[in-house]
């Protein structure tokens, strides 16, 4: 069992929550948690998951204390981010392995469980190295929100990418854009989170 998975199992008897009602408390009608995410984590198969800030929200303790077992086990005070990874060239976002970064920064005021990824380097000009983007619910499919607007896109069995998403020629594909980068035509997009807020460090 992981540490994650110890915290966890803890968390889950002082609350009184068994893995069907845990992952009932975590939903939400954009961003369902399903029993297989909670067991998976509970069981040390993964030792981290998209769904972190909504399970601690759900058990009642800090995202940083069951994320990474630091600071108090109580309720966050305010909003955190879950940084999942780094931007790089061509807008590709490379996802921790293992357990994500967990940083104590003041998150968008809109968003009750944030992700975030980290600027790497240069190529993201105007964006900064160590600037991060905020981006909402990693849910399936392309809210009309997203269109013209800058996104994180999962493409369709393909990489993470940091995009401004635009409707492509043919139906349900889409034309991707970025600062240093050629622009993607017609790409399938399995899903699509609008960026939120933008950070300097």
């Amino acid at each position: 069992m992981t540490d994650i998975a110890t915290r966890m199992a803890a968390a889950m008897i002082a609350a009184g929550l068994n893995q069907p009602r845990l992952a009932s408390a975590a939903s939400t009608p954009a961003a369902l948690v399903s029993q297989q995410a909670v067991q998976q984590l509970l069981s040390g198969r993964n030792s981290t998951s998209k769904h972190l800030p909504a399970i601690a929200r759900a058990l009642g303790v800090s995202l940083d204390w069951l994320a990474a077992g630091r600071g108090s086990k109580g309720g966050k005070q305010r909003s955190e981010a879950l940084i999942v990874g780094k931007v790089g060239t061509g807008g590709e976002i490379r996802r921790f392995t293992g357990n994500p970064v967990l940083e104590r920064i003041e998150a968008p005021q809109w968003s009750d469980s944030p992700n975030a990824v980290e600027i790497s380097g240069n190529s993201q000009l105007p964006l900064q190295d160590g600037w991060l983007v905020f981006y909402g619910a990693e849910q399936q499919g392309v809210s009309e929100m997203c269109v013209g607007k800058l996104c994180v896109v999962q493409v369709k069995d393909g990489p993470l990418l940091l995009k401004t998403l635009h409707r492509g020629a043919r139906k349900n594909r889409y034309r991707l854009e970025s600062w240093d980068a050629p622009t993607q035509q017609n790409v399938k997009i399995a899903w699509a989170a609008r960026v939120t807020d933008i950070r300097p460090v």
